[in-house]
């Protein structure tokens, strides 16, 4: 069992190549349980290939990736995909199953307990009761991101990786979302172009570029303005 002190997320001397490309230089980071950290970046700059390392998705060239004390990669067992939960531009649905097939699916997965009624619960919250019994290919964009929404928090995961979540996401569902954030205190990483979005949800912010951190700042009480200052000073 993992020391309480070991408890979220912890980044090591991370290095991630393809050929002579370095998508991560040697990233050291730590996420605290229960802290809310913002990504930005530039595209290119590693921070999707920095989330799909720490999902498990990505193996590293060099370096550790550790969830409550755990390695993701060589301490993995079967119960620590039940920390995490994933909400990405990919929905990670099967077009051919229902919306109710797809969680039933991942629910079994993940071993959720009283699983009917934790989808039905869901699917009311994500405003996809209705839509229950339609096979994912028929959704619209916007649908297939509640959906995935849903997937994402199902099995009530204590770790949320978020990459580029509003994309597809309604006001609604956005709002949605961060109410479950707030009301569950979770180890949240967010990965996102939308900075002041970013900023407003966030503990702490890191900033990106060429693969590794330039910049890593606690959030409260800075302005847009400032930020986008920031920004454009570790970035340009």
């Amino acid at each position: 069992m993992s020391d309480v002190s070991e408890r979220g997320i912890r980044i090591e001397q991370l290095t991630k190549t393809y050929g002579r490309f370095k998508a991560l230089q040697r990233v050291d980071l730590s996420v605290p349980e229960g802290e809310y950290l913002t990504v930005v970046g530039p595209n290119g700059a590693g921070k999707s290939t920095l989330l799909g390392v720490i999902a498990g998705l990505i193996r590293p060239t060099r370096g550790t990736v550790r969830i409550d004390g755990r390695d993701v990669m060589r301490e993995r067992d079967e119960t620590d995909g039940r920390k995490i939960g994933v909400l990405s531009y990919h929905t990670y649905l099967y077009d051919d199953l229902t919306v109710r097939e797809n969680l039933t699916f991942y629910g079994r997965l993940y071993g959720v307990s009283r699983l009917q009624e934790s989808i039905a619960l869901l699917l009311e919250q994500v405003g996809m009761a209705r839509r229950a019994e339609s096979p994912v290919r028929t959704l619209s964009r916007g649908m297939k991101q509640r959906a995935s929404l849903a997937r994402a928090l199902l099995h009530d995961p204590s770790v949320l990786l978020l990459d580029e979540p509003y994309t597809g996401l309604d006001q609604e569902a956005m709002d949605m979302l961060h109410q479950f954030l707030s009301v569950r205190r979770r180890t949240v990483f967010l990965v996102t172009h939308d900075l002041h979005r970013g900023l407003e949800v966030a503990d702490r912010i890191v900033i990106m570029a060429g693969g590794r951190i330039v910049c890593d700042t606690p959030c409260q009480d800075m302005s847009p303005e400032a930020f986008e200052q920031l920004y454009r000073k570790h970035t340009a």
